[in-house]
């Protein structure tokens, strides 16, 4: 049974990279499509030299890949013509030219406030000639630890380092203890210190370089080059939102492995082995490949977009935004919604989390979102979309963007309104002000005679009733469990908005080539189970139940170093690595027609060089 987390209703399977910060507003008026390119690129000119001292020369002789063919073939498109039947797959539609090496990747991950450490083994299987070579991984090493950030209630920088320069030492030490041991020949093999046995060297070293806070990704690069050069080998800087988005590849590696696999979903696992071989037998029958193009919904603390990704280097930013992520936004609104004991119980600074908990208490943990009824009912229409949500508590919500349909995400007003409410709770929550704001439980929305508000602040009538204080505490709770689902649920609904948009251009003007089939969804919010509900139900409503939606087990979806292996080693096999005076890069856009020229950079700022 695949391990990725496949929703019903789906189509042909593909796979990507993309993410970065995004661009400037006033470069989103547009949606970044193929078919709205205008402006041509001159050709990239890298430079092959993996020297740490090289510099990138210009030549006019250099051999095109089809990787690098595809980004200039992106570039220099004046005008697609999508309604043409496609006779010939596009050329950036073509797969990356692939070099079947067996690598073993030592990754480190220090983007934020996670330290993170793994050891990746892929190779290229050679068991079904008949089909394309399939990639299949082990995990011989994964571990993260995570900052105690509690007491700044978010993350506080220096905080973050020294607990990068810690703890990543060790964890590293930990890794190396986990690789194989060397034949009896010895060949690029070592000592380790603690063991008397001979281990094989990893083949590559995979670190995250952007985006991230500068201070903290520096202290994972410098102990990467440092390893970079003490075992003499290549190393990559990994973009980290790119790493996000090839989750899913790397967790179908992962279930191609002989043993048991990390990324098996509970759900999967409760299926009977009869079970599991079925709906292996027609996956694979419905979905033969995981081919280009495919929209990637990047969610985390820090980034919120849509992406079209055409190949492992070569995306297409369809929608961001340009002041607060959907995480952050969550993050700010539980910190008010949350009640201050379950503040208080927390273990870490994951707020978005304890209020997808707090709002669904009755979920089980290591659920799937098709095992629990939600008791949600998408819009059917565009109409319904941007409807006011009007509780029953006397408050409303707006939709994000209700009057717009430009391509954009904003969650700013949709946060601000959340803590004004959150406030409010919290301003009339003492025991002589509980009746004129809460509802008591006999007039709760849950109840059958619920028809009216208790009495205002004004209301002369004193024969209202009060309630007590332990009625008061039950009704705030129930009142702020009604909040959080109001707020994820406009949320995610502005987020599925977009999606439908764009494909509903798609249905209109593009060619079964350029058509997206598939939506993988990652991203440390993508691990929100109503999310993936939400997404499934709306794209089904609207007429798109048939594109598949595709998300990382749990587990993967929040920061981690096996992601970072694996895009590094799928980066090297496209014949990529990075310079040992690469520096940190703060903001780093996956677009390939913005400024920063994407993933590979630009001809004057290239972001690695050819090996």
């Amino acid at each position: 049974m695949r391990q990725l987390n496949l929703f019903h209703g789906s189509g042909l399977r593909a796979w990507t990279a993309r993410g970065g910060l995004g661009i400037s507003r006033a470069r989103q008026v547009r949606p970044q499509q193929p078919w709205n390119i205008k402006q041509a690129s001159p050709p990239r000119t890298m430079s092959t030299s993996h020297d740490p001292t090289s510099t990138p020369k210009p030549t006019s002789t250099q051999t095109s890949t089809p990787e690098s063919t595809c980004n200039m073939h992106i570039a220099h498109r004046n005008k697609a013509n999508w309604a043409q039947p496609d006779q010939n797959v596009p050329e950036y539609v073509r797969p990356t030219k692939r070099l079947p090496t067996e690598l073993l990747t030592l990754a480190i991950e220090t983007s934020c406030d996670d330290t993170c450490v793994a050891l990746l083994q892929s190779y290229e299987s050679t068991e079904n000639l008949k089909n394309k070579p399939e990639m299949v991984a082990h995990l011989l090493f994964n571990k993260k630890i995570t900052s105690d950030q509690r007491q700044f209630g978010g993350v506080h920088p220096a905080v973050a380092v020294e607990w990068h320069q810690r703890h990543l030492a060790t964890l590293v030490q930990e890794a190396i203890q986990s690789l194989p041991e060397a034949g009896p020949s010895g060949n690029q093999s070592y000592q380790t210190m603690r063991k008397p046995k001979q281990h094989i060297k990893p083949d590559l070293i995979a670190v995250t370089r952007g985006p991230g806070m500068p201070t903290s990704l520096a202290t994972g690069m410098e102990v990467a080059k440092g390893l970079a050069l003490a075992w003499g080998i290549p190393i990559v800087g990994v973009h980290h939102m790119q790493a996000h988005a090839l989750t899913p590849q790397l967790v179908e590696a992962l279930d191609r492995s002989a043993g048991p696999s990390l990324a098996s979903s509970p759900w999967a696992q409760r299926q009977q082995p009869e079970q599991q071989a079925a709906s292996k037998k027609q996956e694979e029958a419905e979905h033969p490949s995981l081919d280009y193009p495919y929209l990637n919904l990047l969610v985390s603390g820090g980034h919120t977009q849509l992406v079209y990704s055409v190949s492992l280097t070569s995306h297409l930013i369809q929608c961001t935004t340009d002041n607060i992520a959907l995480g952050d936004m969550l993050d700010k609104a539980a910190r008010k919604i949350l009640p201050a004991s379950v503040l208080e119980s927390g273990q870490n600074v994951m707020y978005a989390a304890a209020l997808e908990r707090f709002a669904f208490p009755r979920f089980p943990a290591g659920a799937d979102e098709r095992e629990y009824n939600f008791e949600y009912t998408p819009p059917a229409t565009r109409a319904a979309e941007i409807e006011q949500h009007s509780s029953p508590y006397g408050w409303h919500l707006s939709p994000p963007l209700y009057a717009s349909r430009k391509m954009e995400y904003n969650f700013t007003g949709l946060g601000s309104q959340a803590q004004r409410i959150a406030d409010t709770l919290d301003k009339f929550s003492s025991y002589e002000n509980a009746r004129d704001q809460v509802l008591s439980r006999e007039d709760s929305p849950e109840s059958d005679n619920a028809s009216y508000l208790a009495p205002s602040v004004n209301s002369d009538d004193s024969s209202a009733p009060r309630l007590s204080p332990a009625l008061e505490e039950k009704d705030q709770i129930e009142q702020r469990r009604y909040l959080a689902r109001a707020v994820m649920q406009l949320a995610f609904e502005h987020l599925a908005s977009r999606i439908v948009m764009v494909l509903q251009q798609q249905a209109k003007h593009a060619g079964e080539a350029q058509k997206v089939k598939t939506l993988v969804v990652s991203g440390g919010v993508a691990s929100n189970q109503f999310l993936r509900h939400v997404l499934r139900r709306v794209l089904e409503v609207r007429g798109f139940g048939h594109i598949r939606i595709m998300a990382p087990p749990v587990n993967l979806c929040t920061d981690n170093a096996a992601m970072i292996a694996w895009t590094g080693s799928e980066m090297y096999r496209a014949g990529w690595v990075s310079k040992l005076d690469m520096l940190p890069i703060k903001k780093w856009s996956m677009s390939s027609t913005g400024e920063q020229g994407g993933i590979l950079g630009t001809d004057q700022k290239p972001f690695y060089v050819r090996r």
